[in-house]
């Protein structure tokens, strides 16, 4: 019987060092989250003018999405974003409208590295509604939220799937 409990233990521990050891590769979580607005434009941009929060807005949006590691040596996410534009053009109007956000996003550390630009464009259903039926169109906090959660949602699509969320 004592044989019995020896071998039996003697594979547990072995399986819970395999186990441990390989879960200190995979799902870690991310270790670090790091989104600047670096907004360039021959013609210039004003952009950061109406939404000087939007890289916080967009780091925010994304920890909401990924598990997080305490370690320094675990993966990262790194995201630019260069181009807030309405129709194109980099100088919003007063109204502070735009419907294109573009940027690039850096993955590295993981179970494979990711470089790829994301370019969203957004733009108004002109169909008109049918008769009896009220239109609201979203306000300007809606659509910002709008554009910023789906950017979020891109990287997220785009950052290896075991990597973003910690076993356990």
């Amino acid at each position: 019987m004592f044989r019995f409990v020896k071998t039996t233990t003697a594979a547990a521990t072995v399986s819970l060092s395999a186990l441990i050891a390989s879960s200190a590769f995979a799902g870690q979580g991310i270790s670090d989250i790091d989104v600047q607005a670096g907004i360039a434009a021959p013609q210039g941009s004003n952009a950061l003018d109406y939404y000087p929060t939007i890289a916080e807005d967009l780091e925010r949006e994304i920890l909401e999405r990924v598990a997080v590691s305490d370690d320094p040596t675990g993966p990262k996410i790194k995201v630019q974003i260069r181009r807030v534009s309405l129709d194109g053009d980099t100088i919003l109007p007063d109204s502070a409208e735009f419907n294109e956000l573009e940027g690039y996003v850096n993955y590295n550390g993981g179970s494979r590295d990711v470089g790829e630009v994301i370019k969203l464009s957004a733009y108004t259903d002109n169909t008109a509604a049918p008769a009896g039926v009220v239109t609201i169109p979203p306000s300007q906090a809606d659509f910002y939220d709008a554009m910023i959660t789906a950017f979020a949602d891109r990287v997220i699509e785009l950052v290896p799937a075991e990597d973003i969320q910690a076993d356990g």
